[in-house]
């Protein structure tokens, strides 16, 4: 009698980050915004006593009406933090290289910080919720700005 592996096929990632650049927005050729985000975030550890800090980078796509909210609202610098699942695409580069890359599809993207011109926005948009403490303009952590629409496909994607 052979054992059979069971275990549940779970792919997801929140990861809480600054981005490294401006938003790139684009438009795949039946016209869906996607933009990409890149984002650093750090992993801090002790060695020998001493406390270390590692920082990685992570590219991240995000796709439809959420894209142009990422373009219009975060800038180099902002702090995010991302939920999402994982993905690898493939494509051979023009010097003949099969090139991977790993990437975040969002599903959700919240903004952690707010400044002025987001607070004007919010009187006018109702994707923006913030706390009740009056003094505190930060947006709630559970704010979802993100949708994963699961429609595009990786031939869709112009980066």
């Amino acid at each position: 009698m052979s054992k059979q592996l069971r275990f549940p096929r779970i792919n997801t990632i929140v990861i809480s980050g600054r981005l490294t650049r401006d938003v790139d927005l684009r438009y795949t050729a039946s016209g869906t915004p996607v933009a990409k985000l890149a984002i650093a975030f750090d992993r801090r550890y002790q060695k020998d006593g001493n406390w270390e800090t590692e920082t990685s980078y992570i590219d991240v796509v995000v796709w439809e009406d959420k894209a142009t909210s990422c373009a219009e609202n975060l800038t180099k610098g902002s702090a995010i933090l991302v939920e999402g699942r994982l993905q690898t695409r493939s494509y051979t580069n023009n010097e003949g290289r099969n090139i991977k890359i790993t990437e975040i599809q969002a599903s959700r993207v919240n903004y952690l910080e707010w400044n002025d011109s987001n607070q004007e926005k919010q009187s006018s948009d109702d994707k923006f919720e913030t706390s009740s403490d009056p003094g505190n303009t930060a947006p709630a952590m559970n704010t979802e700005f993100m949708g994963d629409s699961g429609a595009s496909t990786e031939d869709d994607v112009p980066f």
